[in-house]
């Protein structure tokens, strides 16, 4: 009961932020409209780039985005080449860049919440997700999807799955090129083109992203800033799963790598989580990634989707709270939430239940207002 209890909080500050980021979004502007009568239905269509291509820069979208940001005073820093680029050699002063200098800036390089696995996974949807989502359904586990554009319009139903699941969505460009090698502006296209594609299937406007292959410095993050994205990155290679190096590298290598990695962090003193870098990408990604996780859960490690690990209420750029307070005790997290409308609370909890080892602390959720919404949910769960 407490392991159903825990998931099904931690999925409830996503699908309350969903419900209220959806409910304030009209549909996303159309390329096509066409009305038969006042009383029919509006038809929508849109002309979406080219799959897996950087999106021309001379459309009138793209266009008409650029209107919208300032760019100027972006670092002038020259284009990387390669996709992946090399590094450059020498290295390229102060340019910030993590993918060879380790430089992270203010980007999201770790889960804040001790003890926790900042599940994510980059490159879907695919047709081997929802393989994934049936897994973590019945784990009842919520993650983050970082969605390449291109897969998005291909893919919609998968997309609105993941949402109506209770899992989160991030970007992860329209093509996945590596964006030191793309100018401003095609970086503009990139990420809006996504968040587009997004907006029209799901009525969210995304706001955590997570740069193709780590590939972000100094000029990326400006570009990236001023169209409302917080970079996520991984903790460090150890925390690379290495998946995406399959077949190449065999599956019991990659998990016994990748158990070491949890070994260490399980020993240490686990003040802050990390973020692992994992594929939805084919049925090796998605199979592998069924065998490395119930490893983190042995180690009592608690599982959670970005949202959970950085305590954010308001994990899209068009929900309409702002955080007010958070309480927390040993892995439970209550967040109110205001917005000039009745206060709202979001109580998420990790899944210790999956460990074996929850105490009655660890079940317990800190008092705070609830919304009508939220507030019969909570209650229902912590009575049940």
């Amino acid at each position: 009961m407490v392991k159903f209890v825990a998931s099904s909080l931690a999925a409830l500050v996503l699908t309350v932020a969903t419900i209220q980021a959806q409910s304030t979004t009209t549909a996303a502007a159309a390329t096509t409209k066409t009305t038969t009568s006042a009383a029919a239905a509006t038809t929508t269509t849109t002309t979406w780039p080219a799959a897996n291509q950087v999106p021309p820069t001379n459309s009138a979208e793209v266009q008409a985005w650029l209107k919208e940001i300032d760019l100027t005073g972006a670092p002038d820093i020259e284009l990387h080449k390669g996709d992946p680029p090399s590094c450059p050699n020498p290295p390229i002063a102060n340019e910030c860049y993590w993918t060879c200098d380790g430089c992270s800036d203010d980007d999201i390089v770790s889960c804040a919440r001790p003890n926790t696995w900042g599940l994510t996974f980059d490159d879907g949807p695919s047709t081997d997700t929802p393989t994934l989502l049936t897994y973590l359904k019945g784990q009842n586990l919520a993650a983050s999807f970082f969605l390449i554009g291109s897969n998005v319009v291909q893919y919609p139903e998968i997309v609105k799955q993941e949402v109506a699941e209770g899992h989160h969505l991030a970007s992860h460009t329209w093509s996945h090129h590596a964006l030191t090698t793309l100018t401003n502006e095609q970086i503009v296209a990139e990420m809006r083109w996504t968040e587009k594609a997004v907006m029209e299937y799901t009525g969210l406007k995304l706001k955590y992203m997570r740069p193709p292959y780590g590939d972000i410095n100094a000029r990326v993050r400006f570009v990236l800033k001023k169209l409302g994205y917080i970079p996520v990155d991984w903790t460090g290679d150890e925390f690379d799963t290495n998946d995406w190096q399959m077949p190449t590298m065999s599956e019991s290598t990659v998990i016994s790598t990748f158990t070491k990695s949890l070994d260490t962090y399980a020993a240490s003193n686990k003040t802050t989580g990390f973020y692992c870098l994992e594929h939805d990408l084919n049925n090796l990604t998605v199979g592998v990634a069924q065998k490395i996780i119930p490893l983190g859960l042995a180690r009592n490690i608690t599982i959670a989707p970005i949202p959970v690990c950085e305590s954010d209420a308001s994990p899209y750029q068009n929900s309409n709270t702002a955080t007010t307070t958070t309480a927390a005790t040993n892995g439970t997290t209550a967040t109110s939430t205001s917005a000039n409308q009745s206060a709202t609370s979001s109580s998420t909890s990790g899944n210790q239940a999956n460990q074996g080892k929850t105490s009655g602390a660890e079940s317990r959720v800190a008092g705070s207002a609830l919304s009508a919404i939220a507030g019969a949910a909570v209650a229902g769960l912590l009575l049940a």
